[in-house]
């Protein structure tokens, strides 16, 4: 009797050695899936995402004031996760966000040691995946879905690499089905993302990459209009001989040539444009007009319109006033259907230029 007493008991130890373990081992599970929730690893994921939406919009590694907010993001976490009462599955996370925001500056080095900290801390965090993901340890995200029940980051990392890869229509499903999931601040940051997406998903895969670059611009300077006026070898050629061109060598030859001068005044300080200086529909119209006369061999046109309106007392576009130095052009633009009156009345001419509207402008000009 007393042996099947001790045997129970040795049973009931062993039960509730089982049950308190699986217990601390849900828990864990549990929390690997909700501890995002969080406020302070929520503002560090989101602040992450803010930086990563600029790195893959094409935000540059060299610019002084995203390395400055990457690096300061890295050491806040660094010092929060020096905080004894941080969780396993908290530290992968904040070290995973930590090596991500290393990638985006370009540090690979210290990215790959917070990797092997937010591995060692805890496995099982789809942000350490992605992070092994871009540091290259991880070649395929796909097949490691059915490893998370929560798949959305994941989802999320394909879509940005779609994007990456020019494959635009994968990208859209990529994002919309992650931001179904995932907290509002990821639509946020990586909503632009998708609307270029959506805009450029007809671009060819194999399109030029600078030029998928620049035409996914919400606007651009004076340079990046000029960068994709040459994409077309055809279409700067009396300036270019088709010579490929650094981008001061090919600003200063069409400077040189006046396609960025004003058609209906002399140029001054006041109407002048710089490489940097970015261009609203009245200096897209400038350029465009004066190319567009150019390609036709019509020098004597550039002025027609001023010489109509000579002495009238009203524009025919609200918002062009006869005396501008881009009368011309913009009425140029919009008869020989260049560019369009934005809503049917007014030109709009303050409005920047995106890659897109640019591009779409330069093509009329080709036919």
């Amino acid at each position: 009797m007393k042996r099947v007493s001790n045997l129970v008991h040795l049973f009931l130890c062993v039960l509730t050695c089982f049950i308190l373990f699986s217990c601390a081992s849900m828990q864990d599970d549990v929390y690997i899936e909700n501890f995002s929730g969080s406020s302070e690893i929520s503002d560090f994921e989101k602040r992450f995402c803010e930086l990563d939406a600029i790195y893959f919009a094409g935000g540059s590694t060299k610019n002084e004031e995203f390395v400055k907010n990457a690096k300061a993001l890295i050491s806040e976490i660094e010092l929060a996760a020096k905080n004894p009462s941080v969780k396993k599955a908290a530290l992968a996370r904040l070290y995973a966000i930590a090596g991500l925001a290393s990638v985006d500056i370009g540090n690979k080095g210290e990215a790959k040691k917070f990797y092997e900290a937010s591995a060692g801390a805890f496995k099982g965090d789809p942000r350490t995946l992605i992070l092994a993901y871009r540091l290259g340890i991880e070649k395929n995200l796909s097949e490691k879905m059915n490893s998370f029940s929560d798949k959305s980051l994941l989802v999320l990392e394909i879509a940005l690499t779609s994007f990456s890869q020019q494959d635009y229509s994968a990208a859209v499903a990529g994002y919309d089905e992650a931001f179904l999931s995932l907290d509002g601040f990821y639509r946020s940051s990586y909503g632009e993302l998708r609307n270029t997406s959506w805009n450029l998903r007809n671009l060819p895969k194999d399109a030029d990459s600078r030029n998928a670059v620049l035409l996914a611009q919400k606007s651009l300077t004076v340079m990046q209009m000029l960068l994709l006026a040459n994409q077309n070898p055809e279409m700067l050629y009396n300036h270019t001989v088709g010579k490929k061109l650094s981008d001061k060598d090919l600003y200063a030859k069409i400077s040189a040539s006046g396609l960025l001068n004003p058609a209906s005044k002399p140029l001054d300080s006041e109407n002048s444009v710089t490489i940097n200086t970015v261009v609203n529909r009245l200096i897209a119209a400038r350029f465009l007009w004066n190319l567009y006369n150019e390609k036709k061999n019509t020098p004597n046109l550039l002025t027609k319109y001023s010489k109509a309106f000579e002495g009238k007392k009203r524009s025919p576009i609200p918002d062009v006033k006869l005396d501008s130095p881009d009368f011309d052009a913009a009425l140029g633009c919009v008869e020989n259907e260049i560019m369009h009156l934005e809503d049917g009345i007014e030109f709009a001419a303050e409005k920047e230029v995106s890659g897109l509207e640019f591009e779409e402008s330069i093509r009329k000009i080709e036919k």
